[in-house]
């Protein structure tokens, strides 16, 4: 996979939103509210008349969002309250729903759900005319609301195309995407393998560099969501207590979220100042954190050894990771990630001898030793810039230039 480089781009930014009064708060929980109507309401209507148009062999009925669009309009003439909301936020609403409904056609969606007032996080969204002044951020049909971000906006000369306005606990926050210049990548003709695993991103640089990145593990924070579950778990339902309790458990899960999310934009940052490439495995991370469950009729086996591997693989944000590395390189390069592990990086030796432990690598042919993950990130590596024939991934005394698919050169 190559990640092209175009004359402009968009970037997302996100804020702390201030409503200033609990009337705001209201107002913003009450365009919530109205878009989670409108949601339900056209879902229901158009499963009426998907069974009734199945059932007397017509004709199916549209699920556009131009059609939804219109209906809509008359929808919204016909309800008085709906007047006090943004005519284009509660619309977009429907955008959403008619996305879900073309990625049912076509095979990569599930159908879309109806959304409840208690399981769904409040937010909506403004479609165009974002503004934003002085440090506020106009809210239409509200008025102009503070916004606050540690650092200040990254793009000053960006162009405010689209906001996400949405509640985390007992806080609101706007998701801002900017449409800026083309951001200048690193060239300097340098690729880095890396190998992810569940507790540190261990990387190769083609210039010889090898290092070893960190993941923040989860330890205390899981240990206070698993006290605080226990809790709920004995607290009476819909008590206040466990109203609170049950807002202490999101409080900590969204610090787990965002210390991943911190770890993944650090890392990706890091590598990408030193590397113009960046060659990783091709991992199925959705099927790997399946769950193993299995049915009553065929159950599965060591269904809690995989749950808890599954829990660390997403600690991990392998995901995330990836995603943020796709628009900080230059160029990115996927690899099959089979027998990495397993192979030598000097000799090219193939034995699962090789590895013994989970991070001690000892060559049985060659004797070379290093440790395993950073032995696979160099496979990967060689693999990435076509060094495998050699049985290595570093340069050569002699350096020759070779061009792979037309992407890159590199020193081998």
């Amino acid at each position: 996979m190559t990640v092209e480089v175009q004359d402009r781009e968009y970037r997302g930014v996100e804020y702390r939103l201030l409503p200033g009064s609990r009337s705001n708060a209201r107002k913003l929980s009450g365009i919530a509210g109205a878009c989670r109507f409108v949601w339900n309401h056209f879902l229901a209507k158009n499963k009426e008349e998907y069974e009734l148009a199945k059932k007397n062999g017509a004709k199916k009925p549209s699920t556009s969002f131009f059609s939804l669009g219109k209906e809509f309009t008359q929808l919204r003439k016909e309800i008085d309250w709906m007047q006090e909301y943004s005519f284009k936020i509660v619309r977009h609403t429907l955008k959403y729903q008619a996305d879900a409904r073309q990625g049912l056609y076509k095979g990569v969606r599930k159908h879309p759900r109806f959304h409840s007032k208690y399981g769904k996080r409040p937010s909506f969204t403004i479609p165009e005319d974002v503004k934003i002044k002085d440090g506020q951020l106009l809210i239409p049909k509200v008025g102009w609301m503070w916004i606050r971000r540690k650092g200040g906006n990254p793009y000053p000369d960006g162009k405010p195309v689209k906001g996400t306005v949405k509640k985390e606990g007992r806080r609101w926050r706007v998701s801002v995407i900017y449409e800026i210049d083309t951001q200048a990548r690193t060239e300097n003709g340098v690729a880095v393998g890396v190998d992810l695993n569940t507790y540190n991103v261990a990387c190769t640089h083609s210039a010889g560099e090898q290092e070893m990145l960190d993941i923040p593990k989860p330890d205390k924070k899981e240990i206070r969501i698993r006290r605080y579950q226990r809790k709920l778990a004995r607290q009476q339902k819909g008590s206040n207590r466990r109203r609170v309790t049950k807002q202490k458990i999101a409080k900590w899960k969204r610090k787990q979220k965002n210390a991943r999310k911190n770890a993944a934009h650090h890392h990706s940052k890091t590598l990408a100042s030193k590397a113009e490439t960046l060659v990783r495995e091709d991992l199925n991370i959705k099927g790997m954190t399946k769950s193993a469950k299995g049915t009553v009729e065929n159950p599965g086996k060591n269904v809690m050894a995989k749950a808890g591997l599954n829990r660390v693989i997403q600690n991990a944000g392998w995901g995330r990771f990836n995603q943020y590395c796709d628009y900080k390189f230059r160029n990115v390069v996927e690899v099959d990630a089979r027998y990495t592990s397993q192979r030598c990086s000097v000799c090219g030796h193939k034995s699962k001898d090789n590895r013994k432990t989970q991070s001690k690598f000892k060559c049985v042919a060659c004797g070379h030793a290093d440790h395993a993950d950073l032995n696979a990130s160099a496979n990967i590596l060689a693999s990435g810039i076509g060094a495998c024939g050699r049985g290595g991934a570093f340069s050569l005394e002699t350096p020759m230039s070779r061009q792979i698919e037309g992407i890159f050169n590199y020193a081998l």
